[in-house]
């Protein structure tokens, strides 16, 4: 095949594969098309005609006719025109699609589409539009019956129960007239049919009818409290404070002040409740109950404080007589041991600034009682000075058992302390016996110095002890200081007594090893601090310290095997006792 005929056959495909293309296209704009007539149809065939004539039976006016107005406008447009549109719009769409610019298709389809939306649109609005209407007037029918009906129940509220709102009442009435003027405006314009001006009236009727509806509410609770309460209140405060006068009660603050200053509040929040300031009015009220609060407060302490203090006085008088009784018995308790006893702590001192405390407590008592009976006694500034007096009470008195009961036991406690001499006497006395017994060759000085001391100080305590009045508490001082010098006898007795024993038994070992120059010499040197120095310890020290090279630790075995056997004598001693 030449070549021109192969040109020739491109040509040919390519014609078909257009002719397709248009054809295609062809078909599916048609079918969009035929599509988008159906659904205007389906929107021309919507009862918008009947549903404006339904809306114009509503007798509108003013600003909702115009509402109105606007709407059935639109419709008519697009019914006039709208539609006719929507139909050239298709034909020129169609009309397009046989040729082959297709861009000029699609923007032709576009502006159908756009057509066919503001149709939809035009469509709902109005729809919305009338519906809204219909539910206004609907609405507004149903406020009027409402609002009617409120002023109906708040008229007869304030007529049958005007003594409940008290000054208020003119200006509760003076509002509910202007709401009614106010409503009969909105009627007239919901029957004419304006209920776009009626709207605004409305909102402002149903603002200002819930604040009337509150505030004939909330005024009669706050007219109660000061027409009724407070009244009753303060007549029950002056009749109770004139009668406590009266029964001869004084008191710090003015009652009589304070009520009328009370009165005068009171009447000026009736004035502010004539002016609807309830806010303000509730503050007031609530501040004027914490004032009558504060005089039934006041009242109550001065009667509390009244019974408290009488029952205080004669309680705190029959503990003065009971202190005084208790001081008499004390002096004549520290005269009697005055024969017997010295006494170091000025006893007789202590009562008689007792005796000077309760006539104090007495003036005190006295002036009291003298104000209550003249009438001058403010109750409650009585309290602290009898609690004071009760304490300096309670303190003497604590102080004269401490004292009572110190003398009570010193007849005990000087026997207790002969029979500790006694005791220590006989101490003092095996204490020598251990010693003598030992035959030791003599004793050092420093402890001869300690057994003199000792026995001194014991020899003095037994003269004081023998002496017709005797002062226990130096007794008793004197008998601690003897009681441990006799301690610290003994602890050197037996340590005297132990070094010499120990010493003695290791001479004799000393003998096992008396080939030994060391030990020969160490024992010389501990029989002169034995026999001639009487140094024991000393003795024990020198030849231990040498006999522990050859035995170790013979000084403490020694020592150990000493006291087991003095324990064993001790026990032998008390099982024979026993």
């Amino acid at each position: 095949m030449t070549q021109i005929g192969h040109i020739v056959i491109g040509v040919i495909v390519i014609a078909a594969a257009i002719y397709l293309a248009i054809f295609i296209s062809q078909r599916l704009t048609a079918r969009k098309v035929a599509k988008w007539l159906a659904h205007k149809a389906e929107l021309a065939e919507i009862p918008m005609r009947d549903r404006l004539v339904e809306g114009r039976k509503m007798s509108l006016t003013g600003q909702t006719l115009k509402q109105f107005q606007t709407l059935e406008d639109r419709y008519n447009k697009l019914e006039s025109a709208g539609f006719n549109a929507i139909d050239n719009q298709a034909n020129e769409v169609l009309y397009e699609s046989q040729g082959l610019n297709f861009v000029k298709t699609r923007r032709e389809m576009r502006t159908l589409q756009d057509l066919l939306a503001n149709a939809e649109s035009t469509i709902a609005t109005v729809t919305q539009g009338l519906q809204d209407l219909a539910e206004l007037d609907q609405a507004h029918k149903e406020a009027v019956k409402e609002l009617e009906s409120k002023y109906q129940a708040l008229r007869k509220t304030l007529l049958s129960q005007n003594f409940n709102f008290g000054p208020a009442v003119e200006k509760l009435e003076e509002i509910l007239g202007s709401l009614e003027d106010d409503f009969a405006d909105f009627s007239r314009l919901t029957e004419e049919g304006d209920h776009a001006t009626a709207s605004g009236i409305y909102e402002t009727l149903g603002m200002e009818t819930t604040q009337l509806e509150e505030r004939i509410e909330s005024i009669p609770p706050l007219f109660e409290v000061l027409d009724q309460k407070i009244p009753a209140q303060l007549d029950e405060i002056q009749n109770s404070y004139e009668a406590m006068l009266a029964a001869g009660f004084r008191f710090v603050e003015d009652i009589s002040d304070e009520i009328a200053a009370i009165k005068k509040d009171r009447d000026q929040n009736l004035d502010l409740l004539a002016e609807l300031t309830l806010k303000k009015v509730a503050e007031r009220n609530n501040q004027l109950e914490a004032r009558i609060e504060d005089l039934y407060e006041i009242l109550e302490r001065e009667g509390n404080a009244q019974r408290e203090v009488l029952a205080n006085q004669e309680n705190l008088r029959a503990y003065w007589h009971h202190n005084k009784r208790q001081n008499h018995d004390l002096y004549i308790e520290l005269d009697r041991l005055n024969q017997d006893f010295v006494f170091s702590k000025d006893e007789a001192g202590l009562v008689r600034s007792w005796d000077i405390q309760l006539t104090n407590v007495d003036k005190q008592l006295t002036q009291i009682e003298k104000a209550i009976k003249k009438h001058d006694a403010i109750y409650s500034e009585m309290l602290a000075p009898q609690n004071e007096a009760n304490e300096r009470l309670t303190t003497i008195e604590q102080e004269q058992l401490e004292m009572w009961q110190t003398m009570q036991e010193l007849p005990n406690l000087l026997k207790q302390t002969r029979n500790r001499v006694m005791v220590l006497t006989d101490k003092l006395r095996q204490i020598q016996r251990n010693v003598e017994r030992q035959s030791l060759p003599g004793v050092p000085d420093s402890y001869l110095s300690a057994f003199y001391a000792a026995n001194d100080e014991l020899q003095r305590l037994k003269q004081q002890l023998a002496l017709t009045r005797v002062n226990v508490d130096d007794a008793q001082r004197q008998l601690s200081i003897v009681t441990a010098d006799m301690d610290t006898l003994k602890e050197k007795t037996d340590k005297l007594i132990e070094d010499a024993a120990v010493t003695e038994r290791l001479v004799r070992r000393a003998l096992d090893y008396r080939n030994h120059s060391e030990v020969v010499q160490a024992t010389q040197q501990a029989r002169y601090f034995y026999e001639k120095q009487y140094e024991y310890d000393r003795a024990l020290a020198t030849l231990g310290t040498v006999l522990e090279n050859f035995e170790p630790g013979i000084v403490d075995t020694t020592i150990k095997i000493y006291r087991q056997e003095q324990q064993a004598l001790v026990a032998g001693f008390q099982e024979r006792d026993q």
